[in-house]
């Protein structure tokens, strides 16, 4: 299954686009423009984060899936006390996820949602929800997912 993100526009703060699946517009999306996942070809898959409690879609650069810092379990990534939509990982690791805004995110994650303001999504987690489970369902048929940014 190929994931396509279409950025289309930015403020020079954030980074607007649109996700496509076999070229139907799923939801809107939202990445910090100094930190965002430069252009081309990722894997994506579902891992379990420490942080978050939940499971995750990690973004792994393709085809050097060799040099990913997420491990099935994040062992890199501490536990933390108080976790919401908005918080900030520690490191790098970049991943779709349910956020509202993207001004203050530093991870490389891209936030899904329906738009209703430049960097300004609503209903993020419904939308996550929905992805999360066609992703599972291609990887669980044994279909290698890619996310492919323009």
């Amino acid at each position: 299954m190929n994931i396509k993100l279409q950025r289309i526009k930015s403020n020079g703060r954030v980074v607007d686009g649109v996700l496509k699946i076999h070229g139907v517009e799923v939801c809107h999306t939202a990445e910090n423009a100094i930190h965002c996942c430069v252009p081309g070809v990722y894997t994506v898959d579902v891992h379990y984060c420490k942080h978050y409690s939940r499971r995750m879609l990690v973004l792994t650069p393709y085809p050097d899936t060799s040099t990913t810092i997420i491990s099935d379990d994040c062992e890199v990534c501490p536990d933390m006390n108080f976790v919401c939509q908005n918080t900030n990982l520690r490191t790098y690791c970049p991943m779709i996820k349910p956020g509202n805004g993207a001004y203050n995110r530093t991870d490389g994650s891209i936030l899904v949602g329906e738009r209703v303001a430049d960097g300004c999504l609503i209903h993020p987690y419904r939308h996550y929800m929905a992805l999360l489970e066609r992703v599972r369902k291609a990887l669980i048929r044994k279909q290698p997912v890619f996310l492919i940014i323009e």
